[in-house]
């Protein structure tokens, strides 16, 4: 990477350390690397890998508009996502914060420095093979993360090393995280056995065990397979979704209703791999981490009146809730509220009333109760069993498996009490596809899945839809690069959609 990155990514780590440790001015000067002879005890891992969880987190806490951008929705009116769209040049473009990779790629940095010193420090094989396992999980996932969302990417091979660096084929940088993702599988122990540093349970999800390893390979491997149009490595998704499937010891929700009320609050039995969510620990509690905060209002916001929906940044037709979810589907009175009887209300315009979480974040030190209210509250659930069932079905019925995915997709829709599916519905693969974005509603799903499918092109935009297959090739589904990734980096270019249009 350029040098203003590695620069001011390495002094914040040193800054991490030195607040979350004992300081890096006791350490030994033995050569002009003594920096990393820091690394002698656990806690000295479990200081940096704190640092790649909270930073990988807050890639999500500052999103790019990306996945934000593929959700369902009637009407948009946040700007940056908005443009997303509409393929706005003017708006999108590479002076936008927001579709930078930085947050990614420090991640990535801070666990590359537990993978290049864990040999270093006498550990217990047990103890190297956890902090090993979590650093590699971690650096997998950033990697797989920008290669979704900017396609060709450089790979940064030390944390140490500055040079300028290229951009590489996106299935090459995947390949390598698909390899690193294999390894954590191997290193992990299952959730349930995971301590930390001080002996302690772990009691976050957002610590990964072998299961989330084996749960985000499979997302690895669908979407590889999905864009290479490779069979053999879709059977390599379904084969570890298999794993999570029947050995990750994981449960469906009893219903839609506890969907909304306990699954989204995390640490769930579905729940696989999350992102924890203090909102006290961050700057404003009223950041986009979760999506649902674009979209709700009325009932569940205190001091709230139906035609406040009006005013929320993204909004659902109620109609178009009916047509989603059919007559006897749970999941069209759990998620949203009463919807049949929105269509013709004059004070809300006709818009749904979304509802999917229930519980709020309110910060009382405001002297007026009409203030307090921030967010609403529960975790980031990056990826859950039903997915997981879903994705299976998705890369079964690629493959031609019907029966197979039509077993994955009738206990979703059992759940849900929704009507199993026949033939007369139309192809299983579309069906698959229409019960992913049911049934994971602004979990940041549908953007990657229409990828995956190619239903982009249908389901997008009208925008969408006129892009040509030059325009795809020059990376029009991808993000613009951030101009900082230029700085003292001669050999970046920018993605050729984009810079056709800036």
């Amino acid at each position: 990477m350029m040098k203003r990155f590695t620069i001011i990514l390495f002094l914040s780590v040193i800054m991490m350390l030195h607040s979350s440790c004992n300081g890096l001015m006791d350490i030994e000067p033995e050569n002009s690397m003594t920096y990393y002879n820091f690394f002698k005890t656990e806690q000295d891992f479990e200081g940096i890998m704190r640092g790649a969880y909270e930073t990988y987190r807050s890639a999500y806490e500052y999103s790019t508009p990306r996945a934000i951008s593929g959700e369902i929705m009637d009407e948009c009116d946040q700007y940056l996502t908005k443009a997303l769209r509409i393929l706005d040049a003017t708006t999108i473009n590479s002076d936008v914060t927001a579709c930078s990779w930085y947050s990614y790629y420090q991640a990535i940095t801070q666990a590359m420095m537990v993978i290049e010193n864990i040999d270093k420090a006498d550990l217990p094989k047990e103890r190297h093979d956890y902090w090993l396992g979590q650093a590699l999980f971690y650096k997998a996932l950033c990697y797989f993360e920008i290669v979704r969302d900017w396609g060709d990417c450089p790979y940064v091979a030390t944390s140490y090393k500055v040079e300028p660096l290229a951009r590489k084929p996106w299935n090459e940088i995947l390949d390598i995280a698909i390899s690193d993702m294999k390894q954590a599988t191997t290193l992990l122990d299952v959730w349930n056995n995971l301590t930390d540093a001080s002996g302690n349970k772990v009691t976050t999800k957002q610590i990964p065990g072998k299961e989330a390893a084996y749960a985000m390979l499979a997302h690895m491997y669908a979407w590889e397979g999905s864009l290479l149009n490779n069979n053999d490595t879709l059977q390599k998704a379904i084969d570890v979704a298999t794993w999570v499937i029947e050995k990750g010891g994981f449960t469906l929700a009893a219903d839609p209703e506890e969907v909304c009320t306990k699954l989204l609050l995390g640490k769930h039995p579905e729940s696989i791999f999350e992102l924890e969510v203090v909102y006290t620990d961050l700057l404003w509690m009223d950041v986009y981490i979760d999506e649902e905060l674009y979209y709700q209002s009325y009932p569940i916001e205190p001091n709230s009146e139906p035609g406040d929906i009006a005013w929320k940044d993204m909004k659902i037709k109620a109609e178009s809730v009916l047509k989603m979810y059919k007559e006897g589907d749970k999941r069209r009175d759990a998620y949203f509220y009463k919807p049949a009887e929105m269509i013709d209300v004059e004070e809300t315009e006709g818009w749904a009333l979304m509802q999917r979480r229930r519980d709020i974040v309110e910060d009382k030190t405001w002297s007026s109760p009409s203030m307090w209210f921030q967010n609403f509250a529960g975790n980031v659930i990056r990826t859950r069993l039903a997915d997981i069932l879903l994705l299976r079905a998705e890369c079964y019925a690629k493959l031609g498996k019907d029966d197979l995915a039509k077993s994955d997709l009738d206990r979703v829709r059992d759940r849900a009490g929704a009507a199993r599916y026949t033939a007369a519905e139309g192809p299983i693969y579309r069906a698959v596809f229409e019960e992913r974005e049911k049934e994971l509603l602004l979990e940041r799903h549908r953007w990657y899945d229409m990828v995956r499918t190619g239903y982009w092109k249908t389901d997008m935009t009208e925008e969408y839809a006129k892009l040509t297959d030059q325009d795809v090739e020059d990376g029009a589904l991808y993000l613009p690069v951030h101009y900082s990734a230029f700085n003292s980096n001669k050999l970046m270019r920018q993605t050729r959609y984009w810079l056709k249009r800036q």
